[in-house]
């Protein structure tokens, strides 16, 4: 199976789990694929690991779900304050579902791979303890401001960090197609 992205999430690639041989392609290499498939009257394809990827540029970027302010019914609130690795993030699992979560999966891992804003608090708060265990009379919001006036806004590129969909600041808010 090829599950191709669509303009929405544009070229992340979120790892999900599947019970077929499938491959995920942003929304760059689904058009090719589409139109290779649709003009060659013998279209074949190859899936192939090629190897971990490092010095990706540029890095981080910001996942394509996370949320982006203002807050749409109150303008004047700013959220969020912090933002922090919540995609593809090799986790622990429960040895009761499947890697998919599907009931008729019978496969059983200790680790999966895992993306949302379950992934991304255990990074914050992994920092926060840090930050109460070194200043124990820090309050909760000198941490959060801690956390906040000393977190970085610019990629490995030196430009400011980037939507992982749209290729553009992640500052900018998303809006659904068609809104």
């Amino acid at each position: 199976m090829i599950l191709a992205n669509t303009a929405a999430n544009g070229e992340e690639l979120v790892a999900d789990c599947h019970l077929v041989p499938a491959v995920a392609v942003g929304e760059t290499g689904a058009k090719a694929i589409k139109h290779y498939a649709l003009t060659s009257p013998r279209a074949t394809a190859t899936l192939a690991f090629l190897g971990t990827r490092t010095g990706v540029r540029p890095s981080p970027v910001v996942a394509a779900f996370s949320s982006r302010g203002p807050n749409v019914v109150s303008l004047e609130i700013l959220k969020p304050d912090v933002v922090a690795p919540g995609v593809n993030i090799l986790a622990a699992w429960t040895g009761a579902l499947g890697p998919s979560s599907l009931p008729t999966d019978n496969r059983r891992v200790k680790f999966n791979i895992l993306s949302g804003t379950s992934m991304s608090c255990p990074h914050v708060s992994g920092i926060a303890a840090l930050l109460k265990a070194r200043h124990p009379e820090w309050s909760p919001a000198a941490i959060k401001s801690a956390l906040m006036t000393t977190a970085y806004i610019h990629d490995n590129t030196h430009k400011p960090l980037q939507d992982a969909s749209a290729a553009e600041a992640s500052t900018h808010m998303i809006t659904a197609p068609g809104t």
